[in-house]
């Protein structure tokens, strides 16, 4: 449980924020190509929803800037917006927290652009956007009942970093820094 929230002052070395409120779902189907998706391990940001491609014709969508009411109107969509935590990862030392978080490579210099990962944290399933803004990012989620342990680790592997866990505007700041 979150007890306090630290500002931070100017950018933060690393910032946690809790996104677990923001519309997320899963769509199946012809739809994954319409997004933008063609293959595994891409993802695309659109400046309001972030889409990342599991399988063929299978994505992960989180829609984090738009209402937060969730409004998939395609039944091709299956919400998942209670079933998963979302954590915002982010700042300049954000890509040495996340390497200590997951085995896999987040950003191998071969691929370009936002790059989603299907692996693990600690034993906990996790899927994972690289945003490979101007600014490093990630976002990060889990199953609800894991959600205590992955924000732990989270804390653990910034600790070193001087993480602060924050509140939505300055995750919405860093945001609002990416180009679409």
């Amino acid at each position: 449980m979150v007890e306090r929230f630290e500002p931070p002052e100017g950018d933060c070395a690393v910032g946690l924020t809790d996104l677990s409120h923001r519309p997320k779902a899963i769509l199946q189907g012809s739809g994954v190509q319409g997004l933008g998706l063609t293959r595994p391990g891409q993802a695309v940001w659109n400046g309001r929803t972030l889409a990342g491609c599991l399988k063929p014709n299978h994505a992960v969508v989180l829609d984090l800037t738009g209402p937060i009411a969730a409004q998939w109107a395609d039944p091709a969509y299956t919400d998942m917006t209670d079933g998963w935590v979302l954590l915002g990862l982010w700042g300049p030392d954000s890509l040495e927290a996340v390497q200590r978080l997951v085995t896999v490579d987040v950003d191998p210099r071969e691929r370009g652009g936002p790059l989603f990962f299907a692996t693990n944290c600690h034993g906990v399933p996790v899927q994972l956007v690289n945003l490979r803004g101007p600014k490093p990012g990630f976002v990060i989620s889990c199953v609800r009942s894991h959600g205590q342990n992955l924000f732990e680790a989270c804390i653990r592997a910034g600790r070193q970093f001087d993480l602060k866990v924050t509140g939505l505007r300055a995750f919405s700041d860093w945001l609002s820094g990416l180009a679409a």
